[in-house]
């Protein structure tokens, strides 16, 4: 699972509350005497509520009702329990029940005195029931969404690794192609590197003896192939149809099954068929065969030209995580343990989904261990994203959106209502601005920024 997948937008900021010099645009739910807020950590506040005692008392007598009315005692009827029975035998059931009343109304009408970006439920504590104070008091404790403020883009210094065009894509890809439809033709001759053999095998003991449980029949493979053990191919090379052979296999140190590595094992094999590879002619009648090209030189362009529009992208992804990476380090801020928990639990939601299973109980600690550093860095990539837009006054127009519906109609020959209904039904519209914005954000640190490319080294096999 990679941790470069797009993060969810941490959601629209909820609305900014009232200013309390404004005056309340409602009826209070509780009368507050005194809030004041604490900052322990930059994404925490403890949040401080002083309520007349008098809000609670209500509350006590709000809930008390309904108490008394499901109140059961012997030698009474339901809900005609004398009022001091009831307040001694239900004392804590009514006192957890007006705390339930109370707390979320009072911290709501507090939420309207102090202008916190909350991102979760707040944790009630230190609830002072006024018996000395003379007031009715708690403590919420919250997180709060990081306020950023991004500096330094103003030619930025980035180092930005670009891989070039290979030589022999093209040949590479034509070469995968032929093989994906080679055809086999069996041969009564020894086998050869190249050739696709099937064989027999079992392990044998020490003593020659076989070892049950290990029979396989019917296993087809490409002798000599990289994938394959060179002391199998070994092995069989030069064994003709029929034939039988005895021979030690040695895994390496790291093979990926712990139970053979750095051991050896002896092999009985027998050799049951020989199929030579032919390859397919690069010809018009094969490009027509792998898509809808007129001829091989029309399918050779394809390809050069789905190369080269990956390698710009991949060389993209470098250049913004670049820049991400050098403003992030010279604009270092927190994020809320809750925030970074919760985007973990939706990229193991969409691991479970593409499985179509649950995670076992150690699989899903280890995911979320190993998703944790690259979901925190997919935020922190928002916000930062985000805060240069607003600083910048980047937006993105309905034109701009309109055009990018466009681009996509016509790169997927579909008419452009189609591609609005689907949007609509899938509710990417948002999600499709935001990206956009960001690409707007990202080409405009590229403009700020001093960019000095670095070219690297790519392996054949990820080329």
């Amino acid at each position: 699972m990679s941790s470069q997948q797009a993060a969810p937008s941490p959601g629209p900021a909820p609305s900014d509350p009232a200013p309390a010099a404004e005056g309340h645009t409602h009826a209070p739910l509780v009368a507050i005497s005194e809030v004041s807020v604490e900052e322990p950590k930059s994404w925490q506040r403890v949040v401080t509520v002083r309520l007349p005692l008098g809000e609670w008392e209500a509350a006590r007598a709000h809930v008390f009702t309904s108490v008394r009315r499901k109140a059961q005692v012997p030698g009474f009827r339901k809900g005609k329990v004398p009022v001091p029975m009831v307040e001694s035998l239900y004392a804590r059931e009514i006192a957890l029940d007006a705390l339930d009343w109370l707390l979320p109304r009072a911290w709501h009408q507090a939420l309207h005195e102090v202008a916190l970006d909350t991102v979760n439920d707040p944790d009630y504590s230190d609830i002072d029931f006024g018996d000395e104070s003379g007031q009715f008091s708690f403590k919420a404790t919250v997180e709060v969404r990081p306020q950023v403020r991004i500096e330094g883009y103003r030619g930025q210094a980035v180092t930005a690794p670009e891989e070039p065009m290979p030589a022999d894509g093209v040949e590479r890809t034509l070469a995968q192609l032929r093989e994906a439809r080679a055809s086999f033709t069996e041969v009564e001759r020894p086998a050869a590197d190249g050739d696709r053999v099937t064989v027999d095998f079992r392990q044998l003991d020490a003593g020659g003896l076989p070892v049950l449980d290990t029979a396989v029949k019917g296993h087809r493979f490409e002798l000599g192939s990289p994938f394959v053990l060179e002391a199998f191919s070994e092995g069989l090379r030069g064994l003709a149809p029929g034939e039988e052979r005895r021979f030690p296999v040695s895994y390496p140190a790291d093979y990926d099954q712990e139970s053979l590595a750095g051991q050896t094992r002896i092999f009985q094999v027998t050799l049951a068929k020989v199929e030579v590879k032919g390859l397919p002619a690069l010809d018009d009648s094969f490009a027509s065969e792998v898509g809808k090209f007129q001829s091989i030189q029309e399918l050779r362009d394809r390809i050069q030209a789905n190369i080269e529009a990956e390698i710009r992208d991949r060389n993209r992804q470098r250049l913004e995580a670049a820049l991400v990476h050098g403003l992030l380090a010279k604009n270092p801020f927190e994020l809320p343990p809750s925030m970074v928990a919760s985007y973990v639990l939706h990229l193991l939601a969409d691991e479970e989904r593409r499985r179509g299973a649950s995670l076992g109980e150690d699989e899903r600690r280890q995911a979320i261990e190993s998703l944790a550093p690259g979901a925190e860095l997919a935020i922190k990539r928002w916000f930062l994203l985000d805060a240069v837009a607003k600083q910048e006054g980047l937006a993105v127009s309905d034109e701009d959106y309109e055009a990018h519906l466009g681009a996509l109609a016509a790169a997927e020959g579909r008419p452009g209502e189609e591609i609005r209904q689907s949007v609509a039904r899938a509710g990417a519209a948002g999600r499709i601005r935001e990206d956009l914005l960001h690409r707007k954000v990202y080409a405009f640190l590229e403009t700020e920024a001093k960019v000095q490319r670095a070219p690297i080294s790519v392996p054949a096999a990820e080329a």
